[in-house]
């Protein structure tokens, strides 16, 4: 899943982020973009868990639009 997340503003961010995903899914891979104030998560986490998680963490997240670049979950096939 892609989610945009909001207040992600420095290296401290991630691993806070990481750990919040962690302590619902200690197997999720989770990769942690600064610039686009992004979070792709994989693994057994739903979407509304890894969303309430960020909040508990301090960090606003919703799902982040289809075909929305570089982590999207887009195969392509409809453009």
């Amino acid at each position: 899943m892609l989610l945009d997340v909001e207040n992600i503003t420095c290296d401290k961010c991630p691993p806070a982020i990481e750990k919040a995903i962690h302590a619902v899914d200690g197997d999720a891979d989770v990769t942690v973009d600064i610039a686009e104030s992004r979070v792709r998560i994989e693994g057994g986490i739903t979407q509304q868990q890894a969303i309430d998680a960020l909040s508990a963490a301090g960090y606003a997240a919703s799902a982040a639009a289809p075909h929305s670049g570089a982590g999207s979950d887009c195969c392509g096939g409809c453009s």
